[in-house]
């Protein structure tokens, strides 16, 4: 994944990556073309991947936030941090390729096998619904569907803007906190 984002990275991020190949990015990261097939089917499942793992970063800080107890708010403000730190060290292009990636996957064009934002946001609903934070009708799905729709779209207008990382880390955890607020007004 490095050597993928470090080839895409050469010049106009959209170019290279249009321009790239599996033997390109195979050659780049210093092993064969079979190997990078057995990992990945496409350089689209590859950037995929690396959504997963980005949600797997997501999953760890609500794992490790759950441990500790934290308060729903304390830890969201934690996982929006998490979330903004690993979208920032990729280039802004990556991030708005890999945002409007996950929207073509909801129409069927790319499976995400590994972790998505959806399965950690799950997860911090649920946790704030067991601490009595949020509303017990609240459904985990949708709470979670709302989470992932407004993280998505700010990953997005970062990608595609100049705003900063500080910018893209205040807006999550803005845009969480109104989310959730309004899941704790709820029957």
């Amino acid at each position: 994944m490095r050597a993928a984002l470090q080839l895409w990275s050469a010049g106009d991020f959209d170019e290279a990556y249009e321009a790239s190949t599996a033997a390109d990015i195979a050659r780049a990261a210093g092993v064969s073309k079979g190997t990078f097939y057995f990992h990945f089917a496409s350089k689209e499942d590859l950037l995929a991947e690396m959504a997963s793992a980005t949600a797997q970063t997501v999953i760890d800080e609500i794992e490790d936030g759950i441990g500790k107890e934290l308060p729903l708010r304390s830890l969201t403000d934690r996982v929006a941090a998490a979330l903004a730190r690993r979208v920032t060290r990729a280039p802004r292009a990556a991030a708005l390729r890999a945002g409007t990636l996950g929207f073509s996957s909801r129409a069927g064009a790319v499976t995400l096998a590994g972790p998505r934002l959806g399965v950690a946001f799950e997860a911090l609903v649920r946790y704030g619904k067991q601490r009595g934070e949020l509303g017990a009708s609240i459904d985990e799905q949708e709470g979670a569907a709302m989470l992932t729709a407004v993280s998505a779209e700010a990953i997005i207008r970062w990608g595609a803007g100049n705003r900063s990382a500080a910018w893209l880390r205040r807006t999550l955890r803005n845009r969480a906190q109104v989310v959730l607020d309004g899941m704790t007004h709820t029957e």
